[in-house]
C-alpha cells in the first residue's frame, strides 16, 4: 500500500520489520526505489537480496536494467543483460522493452537496434521504446521512418506516447507541415485533449516558428494547463525573439495556482536574455533564489552573464563567472558578448578558460578568431584557424534546412 502511495519512510520501516521477506517483498521495495529515482539505493537492495538467497525473477531484474538507465551505467547495464540471458529471462518481452529502452538511454543505440530487430514478438512498447531512443539520441529522421512504417504497416495504432516521440522528432528537423500531420492524427485518434500531448504541440509548434498556433493550443487547453504547459508556452515566446510577451507571461503564471520551477526560470532567463530584458533578468534571477529558493544551474548563471554580456557590462560579467567558478558555457557566453563589442583583451581571457576546462572542443577558437576579425586583425584570424587544422581540432558544422517536408504519414 505505501509503494502505491510513494511513501518510502512508511515502507521501509514496514520492510525492514519483516522477519521473512519473499520476492514480491524485495521486488516492492526495489520498484517503489526506482520509481523515486533513487537507482544506486535499489542497486543495493538487489545485492542484499542475493545476500539472502533468495531467488530472483524476470520483474527483479527490469527494476535492475530501469536502476542502471537512470544512472546512465552501461557497464553495469550490459551486465544486468547477459545475467538475463543467464537466467533465461530474455523471452520476457516486457523485460526485453526496458533493456532496449536502457541502451538508448545510456546512448548506445546499436545495441538497441539490435535487440529490437532480433525480437520475434514486438509489442507497441516496443515501437514506442525504439523511436524515443532515436529521438533521445538526436536521430530524428531515423525515428520518423520507423514511425511512419508501424502507420505504413499497419502494425499498430500509434499511441499518445508515439506520437510525442514524432511530434519531438518532427520539430527537431522543424518539419511545420509534418507536425500540422501529426496534430491531425492527434484529432483522429482521440489524443488532442490529453495534456501531454498538447504541452508537446505547444513545444514543437514554437520550434517550428508558429508562434500562433502555439499560442492557440495553450489556450484551448484551458484547466488542464500545468508548469510544462506555462514554461513551453514562455518558452517559445521567448526563442521567437518575443521577450517582452514572454515576460507578461511569467507574470501572468505567478499570479495564478501554478508554481514556477527551475525550468520556468530557466525559459524566462533565456527570454530576456535575447530581448535585452537585463534589469528583468536580474530582478527574476534574484526572485528565483531568494523568494523561490530555488538553487541557479550553470544553464541559469549562463543566462544571467549571456544578459550583461549583450548589454556590454563585460566587466561585470567577467567578475561574476570569475567569483562562481562556473563551467565553460559560461565562459562562451562572455566570448560571445565579447564579439558583439569587440572587447579582445577579455575575449582572449575568456577563451583561454575554455580551453582550460574543454582543450579538445573548437568553439572558443571559431569566435575568438570572429572577435580578431571584427576589429580588423585579420592574420591572427587566420592564424588561429590555421592552428585549429594542425591540432585536428573540427568546427561543428552549420546547418540550414529547406522548408520542404520529405515525409508523409499517409
Amino acid at each position: 500500500m505505501y509503494s502505491c502511495l510513494m511513501d518510502l519512510d512508511a515502507a521501509t520501516t514496514i520492510f525492514e520489520g519483516m522477519k521473512h521477506k519473499d520476492v514480491i517483498s524485495w521486488t516492492t521495495m526495489m520498484g517503489l526505489l526506482v520509481n523515486l529515482e533513487y537507482a544506486t539505493d535499489a542497486l543495493e537492495l538487489f545485492y542484499k537480496m542475493k545476500g539472502s538467497e533468495v531467488s530472483y525473477d524476470a520483474i527483479v531484474v527490469m527494476n535492475l536494467v530501469s536502476a542502471c538507465a537512470i544512472l546512465g551505467d552501461l557497464r553495469k547495464g550490459k551486465q544486468t543483460h547477459a545475467q538475463a540471458v543467464v537466467c533465461g529471462f530474455v523471452s520476457e518481452l516486457p523485460l526485453v522493452n526496458s533493456i532496449m529502452a536502457m541502451y538508448s538511454k545510456c546512448g548506445d543505440l546499436d545495441s538497441s537496434r539490435t535487440l529490437f530487430d532480433q525480437s520475434n514478438k514486438k509489442s507497441l512498447v516496443s515501437w514506442a521504446a525504439m523511436i524515443s531512443g532515436y529521438v533521445q539520441n538526436g536521430f530524428s529522421r531515423e525515428a520518423l521512418n520507423l514511425f511512419f512504417k508501424v502507420r505504413l504497416e499497419g502494425y499498430y495504432h500509434p499511441d499518445s506516447v508515439m506520437l510525442m516521440s514524432a511530434l519531438t522528432a518532427s520539430c527537431d528537423i522543424a518539419a511545420f507541415e509534418l507536425c500540422l500531420q501529426l496534430h491531425c492524427c492527434a484529432f483522429e485518434a482521440g489524443f488532442s485533449s490529453y495534456r501531454s500531448v498538447q504541452n508537446t504541440l505547444i513545444s514543437a509548434y514554437s520550434k517550428c516558428g508558429n508562434i500562433d498556433l502555439a499560442y492557440f493550443v495553450f489556450k484551448e487547453m484551458g484547466y488542464l494547463k500545468d508548469v510544462v504547459s506555462w514554461n513551453a508556452i514562455i518558452n517559445g515566446h521567448g526563442i521567437n525573439g518575443h521577450g517582452e510577451i514572454a515576460l507578461a507571461l511569467f507574470h501572468e503564471m505567478r499570479k495564478g495556482t501554478e508554481d514556477a520551477d527551475s525550468a520556468t526560470y530557466l525559459s524566462i532567463l533565456n527570454a530576456c536574455s535575447h530581448a535585452g530584458l537585463i534589469y528583468d533578468a536580474l530582478i527574476i534571477f534574484n526572485k528565483m533564489v531568494e523568494d523561490d529558493k530555488i538553487r541557479p544551474s550553470q544553464e541559469h548563471y549562463g543566462c544571467i552573464i549571456d544578459s550583461l554580456a549583450r548589454a556590454g557590462c563585460l566587466s561585470h560579467a567577467s567578475v561574476f563567472v570569475s567569483q562562481l567558478g562556473i563551467g565553460p558555457n559560461a565562459w562562451r557566453a562572455l566570448l560571445s558578448g565579447c564579439v558583439l563589442h569587440g572587447n579582445v583583451e577579455l575575449a582572449e581571457f575568456a577563451a583561454r578558460k575554455v580551453f582550460e576546462l574543454e582543450p579538445r572542443e573548437s568553439d572558443q577558437v571559431v569566435i575568438l578568431s570572429n572577435v580578431y576579425a571584427s576589429v580588423g586583425r585579420f592574420q591572427d584570424a587566420e592564424a588561429l584557424r590555421s592552428g585549429m587544422q594542425k591540432q585536428a581540432l573540427i568546427k561543428n558544422p552549420g546547418v540550414s534546412l529547406l522548408c520542404r517536408n520529405p515525409y508523409d504519414d499517409g
